[in-house]
């Protein structure tokens, strides 16, 4: 388990964030990743000024979102200095979330040019990419290029269990789960989209699923997650507390009971939205893939008010849908997009 900074460090104190990094790698936390985009590089500063004292302890993993060579060599060297440490151990092309960039950064004069050339100058150990879309890095890791992939996974956002986390494992690639706590739809950042997509949010729906109280759900919803066959899982902790009690987690965990294996069993049904984002865009200006993972949710999941909460504020309903049929032959998957959305307006109405 492992420290995920992106949303916490850069907004504490200077002197916070060195306590909460340091106390986690007094607890045995010994991979922490970070961007150069989390706070403009406050988080790479903070943590390399925590662990600097304790660099060849520990994992230092970082992003560059640049889709240059050039720009991303920038980003590298940066890091580098901001980090404290003559040595990334892994570097990851981040939010790679559709083919043309995809192509754009493998391709010639793209930034995984850079980050070979920063291995073979020993600035770099391995090579990761980081994403929203499963079939994307389905896709990434296909070209043996990569080391590892950094992909959303939670108990309710299951879509990197289907090939994704199958294929990493035949192909040893290491499986980093990002977004544990939260309800994820690639292209709407649901941590700060709505309150209820939180999966410790007080609501009705994830305490029935969860547990009553918030401990109980983040620690199922952890759980859930070091299930799997992952590498190791990414959390945002903002506080000594919180990584003291993701820590006792994690020590605790042996694999789920028989009780748990029983309720987080979900079936899913055949037609499902992947989430691959192929039918976009829609003329109607329809956000089909955030609709019927919402949907989803309400139906396979059963966190019906839940889902009516994330599902209200999108701006065109699924009942603007008028089957003009562009969407369904982009589908890889041959889903009936039109019914689905009708199914969709009527729960949701």
């Amino acid at each position: 388990m492992h420290i995920y900074p992106s949303d916490y460090l850069p907004k504490m104190s200077f002197e916070d964030a060195i306590k909460v990094v340091r106390r986690a790698f007094q607890l045995g936390i010994n991979y922490f990743d970070t961007a150069k985009i989390y706070g403009e590089g406050q988080s790479e500063e903070r943590i390399g000024a925590a662990l600097e004292n304790v660099r060849d302890q520990c994992i230092l993993a970082t992003k560059t979102g640049s889709n240059t060579k050039k720009e991303s060599m920038e980003d590298i060297k940066e890091s580098l200095r901001r980090l404290r440490t003559d040595k990334i151990d892994l570097i990851q092309l981040h939010l790679i979330n559709d083919m043309e960039t995809l192509k754009k950064v493998m391709g010639p004069g793209g930034s995984l040019e850079s980050c070979k050339e920063a291995r073979s100058k020993g600035f770099v150990d391995f090579i990761g990419i980081s994403g929203h879309r499963p079939n994307v890095l389905v896709e990434a890791i296909k070209t043996n290029e990569f080391d590892m992939v950094l992909v959303p996974l939670s108990i309710v956002t299951r879509l990197a269990l289907e090939e994704l986390i199958p294929l990493a494992k035949n192909l040893d690639v290491g499986v980093v789960a990002m977004k544990a706590l939260v309800c994820k739809v690639s292209n709407i950042v649901t941590w700060t989209y709505a309150e209820p997509a939180r999966l410790f949010s007080d609501e009705p729906d994830l305490k029935a699923f969860l547990g009553e109280d918030t401990n109980a759900r983040i620690r199922s919803a952890l759980r859930w997650v070091l299930a799997q066959d992952i590498s190791t899982v990414a959390l945002g902790l903002g506080s000594i507390k919180q990584v003291e009690w993701a820590v006792k987690v994690g020590e605790e965990f042996y694999g789920l009971s028989k009780e748990e294996k029983e309720r987080f069993s979900i079936q899913l049904e055949k037609e499902y939205c992947r989430d691959c984002g192929l039918c976009l865009p829609c003329p109607q200006g329809l956000n089909i893939s955030a609709i019927l993972r919402f949907y989803d949710l309400s139906v396979t999941y059963k966190l019906r008010n839940l889902a009516n909460k994330i599902y209200s504020p999108l701006p065109v309903k699924a009942e603007r849908c008028n089957k003009c049929s562009e969407c369904e032959p982009k589908c890889p998957y041959n889903l009936p997009i039109i019914s689905m959305l009708e199914e969709a307006a009527k729960t949701f109405s």
